[in-house]
């Protein structure tokens, strides 16, 4: 739904806007409780950069996943987090299958990709500039060289 405002879908099937919260750090996401989004799922925090990845391989500049910046979206069937989070795992176990380490990717293949499943997940270039800007933020107080994207 473009506009959940002005517009109302007769049958109730069609979703509203992806739902997202911003949040400062993991540790303190928000709501509490979590409860459940205006899509019927959960809500769950989630972290740009994939925490496991993140961990091992940004822990050497003192990463520290319970400090680092994260969204609340929603998970289950067809949802956000669920959508983005599939897709991380598919693509570590396809680097597993390969021969290469789980988390051996790029940090610039990482930033792209939370770019690419934030499109896919349904979220606008506004919101996903947003969690990009997180990471950047995050990156540059640890000090890790990256290139924005």
């Amino acid at each position: 739904v473009k506009d959940p405002i002005s517009w109302v879908d007769p049958s109730g099937l069609m979703p509203c806007k992806p739902y997202i919260y911003f949040n400062k750090t993991h540790n303190g996401s928000l709501p509490k409780p979590k409860g459940f989004g205006p899509n019927g799922g959960r809500l769950q925090s989630h972290h740009g950069l994939q925490q496991e990845w993140a961990s091992n391989n940004l822990s050497h500049y003192g990463y520290d996943p319970n400090l680092a910046p994260a969204v609340t979206l929603e998970t289950g069937k067809g949802l956000p987090h669920t959508s983005i989070s599939n897709a991380q795992n598919l693509r570590r176990d396809f680097r597993v299958a390969q021969g290469r380490g789980k988390w051996s990717s790029s940090l610039q293949s990482e930033l792209g990709y939370i770019r690419d499943d934030m499109e896919i997940a349904g979220f606008d270039n506004k919101t996903i500039a947003k969690v990009l800007e997180q990471q950047y933020s995050m990156l540059d107080k640890l000090g890790v060289p990256y290139n924005r994207i």
